[in-house]
């Protein structure tokens, strides 16, 4: 039926091992590398996330998240821990942020290698190089949420491996007449691992989907099937409660912040106001008109083509089940981002990989002329603010671009990264002469290399400017040589305001590790000789003795102020 990219692919597969696994683990680091490593920590959640590496990486209390000296009790530790030990081995060829961000490279791949063996099983290929698992990895992978986020320094990342290795072991314990407790072990281990990444939101998820199963998939209604759950939750739970369990020992006051204020304050709604991130109703539709795309689209066409009364057969209705409770539940919660359908692009990339063989080659093929035109355009386009921004008296065609970059930025002529870019797009332009897979894989791969090669590009070619609009460190270098005549030894920085992102990177880039205000005794305010503020709004009212020292922004920051005061007066 598919004859045509079946034999071109069957080719590929006949290459030698070691060829494949080389070329394999090429595009993995061509993927994973621009975006993990070349820039410093950027707001929201890096920033905060490195805070807390730091700190373990310094203090080696590993117990308690603690972000710039406060406890950070937003999610568990399992991924700062894992970027801990990264930082520890790699710091020495790398600076600590990148050393760090490498956890992220390694729980993608580790995502990508599941998400593999989930398709496998799911659409009963004969192995992880067949052309649908090849299909279901393009989709994944080149989402424009995944290939933004897959690159963060943050716990979602690990979230993607364990949601990732959860399903493949959910699939082996639906699909198989007889499991065996290895199956039990990949679906414990999965839970685990998201347990302990982002708090219950997952493992509630495939807690709903497992119990769901019977009722629609007449091969798990067996004692089989009860048992295989029942040996993976006396796998998984004694090592969930592990954490939580010394946590609560530990300190009762932080385990009620992590487990009620951050899970279920978040999804009912009652520490919103004071933790943010308050739910947008549109956001699933959003997320599956952008943010997962084209997954999202292909599995919705999918369903509505009929997928849907295929629900009874397990490699149906595991990653559909998943996928429905997990957009219901976010849903209805009270807060929600985009991101937190990240481990729901793998569900959905395995029925767009059906939803793809449903479209006809001619519309592929216009979709892929069009395609073609569109990201030849990007692509331009990127080359365009490069070259504009290297020559200043073109910077002036840019000024649509002010509103996220600075437009006083001198860009630097970097050679590598220019020679890398011109290879890419090169090798892209090209690409025809050395890719001959047609049909349905081709329309998943000329998506993936062109999303790969837009990435590529803004991460080598325009890097510098990104880190200079979103990095903190030339800020806070200003403010260090604006009080370096004036700070003695011993002195401290009290602080009002400053945010989860500002507090941390402060004391990477200066030492200086701030004290919040109200967290100080009155004899320890007066002792602080500084006070240093962050504001929406320019100026801000001197407090009573106190002078203004320094006040700067990022640059082109219009929206957040950060202001240095110092004691004039001593009472």
């Amino acid at each position: 039926m598919h004859s045509q990219y079946i034999k071109s692919v069957t080719k590929m597969l006949k290459l030698p091992c070691l060829y494949r696994a080389s070329v394999t683990v090429v595009i993995l680091l061509l993927y994973t590398l621009p975006g993990t490593i070349g820039h410093t920590p950027w707001k929201q959640d890096e920033a905060y996330s490195f805070g807390i590496i730091q700190h373990m990486l310094e203090s080696g209390q590993w117990l308690v998240p603690v972000n710039a000296g406060q406890p950070f009790m937003e999610k568990p530790p399992l991924y700062y821990w894992t970027a801990t030990a990264f930082a520890t081995f790699f710091r020495q060829w790398l600076p600590l942020h990148d050393a760090a961000r490498l956890a992220s490279a390694f729980y993608f791949s580790v995502s990508c290698l599941f998400v593999a063996q989930f398709a496998e099983i799911s659409f009963r290929a004969p192995g992880i190089g067949s052309w649908q698992v090849i299909i279901t990895l393009a989709l994944y992978a080149a989402a424009p949420g995944m290939i933004k986020h897959a690159h963060d320094m943050f716990t979602d990342v690990a979230l993607l491996a364990g949601s990732a290795i959860a399903l493949y072991g959910l699939q082996r314990v639906a699909s198989s007449s007889n499991g065996t407790a290895l199956d039990a072990f990949w679906l414990a281990l999965g839970i685990v691992t998201a347990m302990l990444s982002k708090g219950v939101f997952i493992p509630a998820i495939f807690a709903l989907t497992s119990c769901a199963l019977p009722f629609v998939v007449r091969g798990c209604c067996t004692r089989r099937y009860w048992q295989q759950l029942c040996l993976a939750a006396l796998i998984a739970i004694p090592l969930i409660l592990i954490w939580p369990t010394l946590l609560f020992l530990h300190s009762p006051e932080l385990f009620y912040q992590w487990f009620w204020q951050n899970n279920i304050g978040r999804f009912i709604g009652f520490s919103v106001p004071q933790l943010g991130a308050a739910a947008s109703h549109f956001r699933i539709i959003e997320a599956l008109a952008f943010f997962c795309f084209p997954a999202g689209v292909l599995a919705l066409i999918y369903l509505l083509r009929g997928g849907w009364k295929h629900i009874t057969h397990p490699e149906i209705a595991v990653p559909l089940l998943f996928t429905s409770f997990g957009l219901v539940v976010l849903q209805i919660s009270s807060t929600s981002r985009h991101l937190y359908l990240l481990p729901f692009i793998a569900p959905m990339s395995v029925l767009a990989t059906r939803g793809l063989l449903l479209l006809s080659d001619r519309f592929l093929r216009g979709w892929m002329q069009v395609m073609s035109y569109l990201f030849a355009l990007l692509v331009l386009l990127v080359w365009g603010i490069y070259v504009a921004a290297l020559s200043q008296q073109s910077m002036q065609w840019l000024s649509p671009l002010a509103r996220w970059l600075p437009m006083n930025f001198i860009m630097p002529l970097h050679i590598i990264p220019l020679i890398l870019a011109l290879t890419a797009t090169v090798v892209w332009c090209f690409r025809a002469r050395w890719i001959t897979i047609q049909g349905k894989v081709a329309a998943a791969q000329e998506w993936f290399l062109a999303i790969l090669l837009l990435w590529g590009l803004v991460f080598t070619l325009l890097l510098p400017w990104l880190e200079n609009a979103r990095g903190y460190q030339a800020v806070y270098t200003r403010m260090q040589r604006a009080i370096a005549a004036d700070w003695q030894a011993g002195d401290c920085v009290s602080s009002f305001n400053l945010g989860e992102s500002e507090a941390p990177l402060l004391y990477y880039f200066t030492g200086i590790l701030h004290r919040p205000i109200f967290a100080l005794s009155p004899e320890q305010t007066e002792k602080c000789r500084w006070l240093l503020t962050e504001s929406r709004e320019k100026p801000v009212a001197t407090p009573v003795g106190m002078s203004l020292i320094w006040q700067d922004a990022r640059d082109g920051d219009n929206s957040e102020f950060l202001m240095l005061f110092k004691v004039i007066s001593v009472k």
